[in-house]
C-alpha cells in the first residue's frame, strides 16, 4: 500500500502539498482510506473513465485457449501466473499464458508469450480474445486492467490485494485469499471447465463496469468542479 511513514521529510511536504489544494481526488474507496490514514488528508472517490464502446466482447465459442497477465513489476508478481498454469499444463489442460509489461522477461516455453509494450488497442484485442484475465497483485489502489477485462466481458482471477469495490468474489470474478499458484490454477480450472460459471461472470462484469463509462464519470467531475463556481 502507501508507505511514507518510513521518511518523514517526505511525509511532511505532501502533507503541506494536499494542504493547499481545495479538493483531493482519489480513484478508489480503497486508497481514500489510504491517504486519510497516513495523510490525514479527505479526498472524494471518482473512477478511472473508460470509453466502453471501443471493446469488442466476443462469445465464448469464438475465444482462444488463453489466459492474460498484465504488468511485469514484482508488485504484479508474474512468476505466480507462470506457475499457475505450469500446473494446469501438467493436469492436461492446453491454456496459454499472454503476458503483457514493459519490463523484460526471461524466455518462457512454448505456452507462454511475452508482449512487449502493448498500445492499448492490443492490450483490448488481446484480452477481448481471451478467456481469462489472472492479476496475482501484491497491491491495486484501482487496477484498470481488471475493468478492461470486465468490459471485454472476460472473467476474472484476482489475489485479495484487489478491493471488493472492483471484484466481488463469485459475482463478477474470482478472488483468491494467498499466493500460492496452486490457487490460482484451481480457480483458473473451475472457470475453465465450467462453461455455466463463465458465462455468469462474463455478463455480470460487462453489466457492473458501465458504471465507469466516461460520460458517468465526466459528470462526477463536472459536479465537482460546480462545488468551485
Amino acid at each position: 500500500g502507501i508507505n511514507l511513514r518510513s521518511n518523514r521529510f517526505y511525509l511532511a511536504m505532501i502533507n503541506m502539498l494536499y494542504r493547499h489544494y481545495d479538493k483531493v481526488i482519489c480513484v478508489s474507496c480503497k486508497l481514500k482510506g489510504e491517504l486519510k490514514d497516513v495523510l490525514g488528508v479527505d479526498c472524494e472517490v471518482v473512477p478511472l473513465p473508460m470509453k466502453l464502446e471501443l471493446y469488442r466482447p466476443k462469445e465464448l465459442t469464438e475465444r482462444e485457449d488463453v489466459v492474460v497477465h498484465i504488468g511485469t513489476s514484482p508488485v504484479k508478481n508474474p512468476q505466480i501466473s507462470i506457475e499457475a498454469v505450469k500446473i494446469l499444463k501438467r493436469r492436461g489442460h492446453h491454456v496459454r499464458l499472454v503476458i503483457i509489461g514493459s519490463s523484460t522477461m526471461p524466455s518462457f516455453s512454448e505456452n507462454i508469450e511475452h508482449v512487449y509494450r502493448a498500445s492499448r488497442k492490443k492490450v483490448m484485442e488481446i484480452l477481448c480474445n481471451a478467456k481469462a484475465l489472472v492479476l496475482p497483485s501484491s497491491y491495486e489502489a484501482l487496477p484498470y486492467v481488471v475493468l478492461e477485462a470486465m468490459a471485454c466481458g472476460t472473467p476474472v482471477v484476482v489475489s485479495n490485494a484487489i478491493s471488493e469495490e472492483v471484484v466481488v468474489g463469485n459475482f463478477n470474478g474470482i478472488r483468491v485469499d494467498s499466493f500460492n499458484p496452486e490457487d490460482y490454477a484451481n480457480a483458473l480450472e473451475n472457470l475453465l471447465k465450467h462453461e455455466e460459471l463463465w458465462m455468469k461472470l462474463s455478463r455480470y462484469s460487462f453489466e457492473f463496469v458501465k458504471q465507469f463509462d466516461y460520460i458517468e464519470i465526466a459528470k462526477k467531475y463536472i459536479g465537482v468542479i460546480h462545488e468551485f463556481l
